[in-house]
């Protein structure tokens, strides 16, 4: 009985969905997706979403399912995640693990307990008004300084993590993860290369979203209802794109923000998931075939 799920990290542009098409073709596999920007709905072509023709090719788990207005919390990725791999396994695969969004991730592998506690609409406005009106990184200095203990494993400029985090604090709840699975459950392979080879296919890659229609795509999001405070439009570049569509800034600007915000990112996830962490199987794409990768893996699980 197969009691083990494939794990792919790496940064944004580094291949991973790729690698997880070609891998789970090649073990007859499905895919679980673990970005959360996959979630939503519509937004397919900023967020790098597999085409229709390759989800009908290679089953996929946890991609549109939910509206681009909705939230998904971490503890609902746990939970769907978890029976997506019970039912991969029960069915006789191998469950693949891709996505860039390093806390959903280690959330799920490393079991973490997540608090219950419903959302206060009137704090949350309250602090986002403070965000808005000094800044994330001043928010994230207020965290700090009034729950230190629920700073920790936080993208410290992620607005919404920021605001829950601090919500929990209220609540006179501890957000700190508690290990729970059992390290053999997952077996973690990551994809890396160098800083500026990684930023040159960053901006090829943008540069070639939005020659696919990535305005386009955000301009039907708004006529939906979706606004710059909308949970999907998180994702990096939505709101940017929102801005020159509302006149305010233009493509070039957009597109340089939001290039920027992509490299940011990268370090974020390399936070998440270190190149010296022993739990992790890297390999340098400069130096590494994607067929010299599957065939490891391969390799790997054949051996268990």
């Amino acid at each position: 009985m197969i009691n083990k799920s494939i794990v792919i990290v790496g940064p944004t542009a580094s291949g991973k969905t790729d690698l997880s098409l070609k891998l789970a073709k090649r073990l007859g596999s499905s895919i679980i997706n673990t970005d959360s920007r996959l979630f939503y709905k519509n937004l397919d072509v900023g967020t790098g979403k597999p085409s229709k023709i390759q989800r009908d090719e290679i089953n996929h788990h946890l991609i549109d399912i939910i509206g681009p207005r909705e939230d998904f919390s971490i503890s609902g990725f746990i939970k769907k995640a978890s029976e997506a791999i019970s039912q991969i396994i029960t069915d006789g695969q191998i469950p693949i693990l891709v996505g860039g969004s390093g806390q959903y991730t280690k959330a799920l592998i490393e079991g973490w307990d997540i608090p219950k506690v419903p959302p206060d609409l009137e704090l949350r406005r309250f602090l986002q008004e403070i965000i808005d009106n000094n800044g994330v990184d001043f928010f994230y200095k207020k965290l700090e300084k009034d729950f230190p203990e629920n700073t920790l494993n936080i993208d410290r400029k992620n607005p919404r993590r920021l605001i829950r985090a601090y919500e929990l604090g209220k609540n006179n709840i501890v957000r700190a993860p508690k290990s729970k699975n059992p390290s053999n459950l997952f077996k973690l392979y990551g994809l890396t290369l160098n800083r500026k080879d990684l930023y040159l296919r960053i901006d090829k890659r943008i540069d070639i979203m939005i020659d696919e229609g990535w305005v386009e795509e955000v301009k039907k999001l708004v006529d939906q209802g979706c606004e710059p405070n909308s949970n999907s439009f998180s994702s990096i570049g939505y709101r940017e794109i929102y801005s020159y569509i509302m006149g305010i800034t233009n493509l070039e600007e957009s597109k340089s923000i939001i290039k920027k915000k992509t490299r940011n990112l990268v370090r974020h996830q390399y936070n998440w998931f270190r190149l010296n962490d022993p739990e992790i199987t890297w390999f340098d794409i400069n130096s590494y075939s994607q067929d010299k990768i599957i065939g490891q893996i391969v390799k790997d699980f054949n051996e268990n």
